[in-house]
């Protein structure tokens, strides 16, 4: 077996020699003069040119008091502005001026019923018993505004010029660390995107700042309070990072998320989308001279910013002894146990991502012990994840039906210990680096898959760290894989997340029970988050479900049947 995996390495290295797999080799950098950097990648005869950028800021780059903004601001960026996405840029202005006035009295109001919260009057400051007439009427008199401002709109305009041009693919996402914008343009329409990305990076408008927030709250019910297990996890996270900004969501909290104002997020924007915080790359067939030029002549009209942005300061504090969280979740019993580890590009970085490799999959030492040698688990995982400014290591189980999250925790615990006391074996390692070889040619092939790494690595530190990252893992041994663990994943430093099956107060629907525990645990969130829906989007969900009935397997079949008639059943009770 080693022969034949020590032969695939060599046929990847061959396949990879007519084109190197070093990025610094490939990949050309040039820096405006107002200090935004553009990365370029040529990918010769490709029709499409893969584009996007990454803001330098994420959720680790909060306080408390605006968590959220950074991932509020994701949704913002693709209001348009003052070009597009409006039918009146001066009437725009307007209502977004009387906005901004009339939600500072609300504030004023909310300010009070926050206290009226602490000294236990109410739940939230949503809770109707404190609303006043005068809060109904201000509210009145909002909805009204944002109508008018909605009715001025030219709804989704900023995509519709994407997509009539040909594009596709256009997204985003924000992480502790970044955020990300990206999608796919025809060749000859890359001139198209300078000006689309530099538009709404000089002229952010913040259009429908107030009434977005609604649908960042709507996204946080169906991520994290519809799961089954999402609002445990919150729970779990913040205390695994006591003291440091991974502790709060993305999403963020949601009492902050109500109350940051447009104020806040323009002073934020200025200082954390400021040109020399921002990083462009484009992968495809282009004109290496043009785009400069393009660059220059649309992003660097784009003044640079006053002040650099303040350093992430705040250090986790230590972890004093052996931390376990409990929850019953309506999904099946598990065990999770996380330690805090390095940052990305850390001392021991490399040796933790060998050592997850290691353990993960189907070949890997979990699966191995928990699913086939014990059968006391369904699904099993470890990963590394190494972020800008602090990371962790995880060891994952799910358990079959009736089994305990304490049995679980115990034999993830010793599988951990025995690579403390015994390390990994040469095949394991070698098998790892046979793995890295392959990816490393992988990541050429997808030119969108390209720029998303090349984004996503420049977020954490530099875009050049997709070659260093690698190399540090080509050239990590046994020895420190071992002394890696030896050093971090010890029992007494172990942060245990143990979910326990919640009893169900309800019937059981012997329909629903004849499915296994994984598929039941799906359908419940999936049927969660259509819980309260109104008829209109009942039905799209409907109409979804039985389209998605013909693309699926054949035994994956009756789960669908199964939501489709749950789905049925709520859209009659709607009407």
């Amino acid at each position: 077996m080693r022969v034949v995996l020590g032969m695939m390495c060599l046929l990847v290295a061959a396949a990879a020699s007519a084109q190197s797999t070093k990025m610094a080799d490939v990949a050309r950098e040039v820096t405006l003069e107002n200090g935004m950097r553009l990365v370029m990648v040529q990918r010769p005869g490709q029709p499409n040119i893969a584009a996007g950028w990454v803001a330098h800021v994420g959720s680790a780059n909060e306080s408390p008091g605006i968590t959220g903004i950074s991932h509020l601001f994701e949704h913002m960026m693709f209001k348009g502005s003052p070009r597009i996405g409006t039918r009146d840029a001066a009437l725009d202005a307007q209502l977004q001026d009387q906005l901004d006035e009339l939600r500072s009295e609300m504030f004023d109001l909310e300010r009070g019923y926050r206290d009226q919260v602490r000294l236990g009057q109410g739940k939230a400051i949503t809770d109707p018993a404190l609303q006043t007439e005068t809060m109904a009427e201000l509210q009145a008199r909002f909805e009204e505004l944002v109508k008018s401002q909605r009715e001025n709109m030219i709804k989704d305009e900023f995509d519709q010029i994407y997509t009539e041009a040909g594009a596709s693919g256009m997204n985003a996402f924000t992480n502790r660390d970044m955020t990300v914008y990206f999608i796919r343009v025809p060749r000859n329409k890359l001139e198209l995107w300078f000006w689309m990305e530099s538009e709404r990076l000089a002229q952010p408008v913040f259009r429908e700042f107030y009434s977005e927030r609604d649908v960042v709250f709507e996204e946080r019910r169906l991520r994290t309070d519809s799961t089954p297990t999402g609002a445990q996890d919150e729970v779990f996270e913040s205390l695994l990072w006591r003291g440091h900004p991974y502790g709060w969501p993305v999403i963020g909290w949601p009492s902050d998320i109500a109350a940051i104002t447009r104020e806040q997020a323009e002073a934020y924007y200025d200082l954390y989308y400021a040109p020399a915080n921002i990083t462009l790359a484009i992968v495809g067939d282009f004109d290496e001279a043009q785009a400069i030029e393009w660059a220059e002549s649309y992003f660097g009209r784009i003044p640079p910013g006053r002040d650099n942005p303040p350093d992430v300061i705040t250090l986790a504090m230590p972890q004093l002894g052996n931390l376990v969280y409990r929850a019953e979740v309506d999904a099946p019993p598990s065990a999770t146990v996380t330690w805090r580890t390095t940052a990305f590009t850390g001392e021991s970085d490399g040796a933790l991502q060998v050592l997850s490799s290691v353990l993960s999959g189907k070949t890997g030492r979990l699966y191995k012990r928990l699913v086939l040698e014990d059968q006391i688990a369904t699904n099993v995982g470890a990963g590394a994840d190494s972020g800008k400014y602090d990371g962790s290591f995880s060891v994952f189980a799910q358990g079959k039906q009736g089994v305990s999250p304490d049995l679980l925790q115990a034999v993830l615990l010793e599988e951990v210990a025995k690579v403390v006391a015994d390390g990994i074996t040469d095949y394991e390692l070698e098998k790892v680096k046979n793995q890295l070889a392959a990816d490393k040619y992988r990541r050429l092939e997808d030119p969108f898959f390209l720029l998303i790494q090349l984004l996503y690595y420049d977020g954490l530190r530099d875009w050049r760290t997709m070659d260093t990252s690698y190399e540090e893992v080509e050239v990590v041994t046994a020895e420190q894989v071992q002394a890696a663990a030896a050093d971090y994943l010890l029992p007494e430093l172990a942060a245990s997340k143990l979910y326990t099956r919640k009893a169900s107060s309800e019937p059981e629907d012997p329909e629903l029970a004849a499915f296994d525990a994984g598929t039941q645990a799906q359908i419940k969130g999936m049927l969660g988050q259509m819980q309260g829906r109104s008829a209109e989007e009942l039905g799209q969900g409907l109409a979804q479900l039985e389209q998605m009935r013909s693309q699926v397997p054949a035994e994956a079949q009756p789960a669908i049947d199964y939501m489709i008639k749950r789905v049925t059943a709520m859209l009659e009770e709607a009407k």
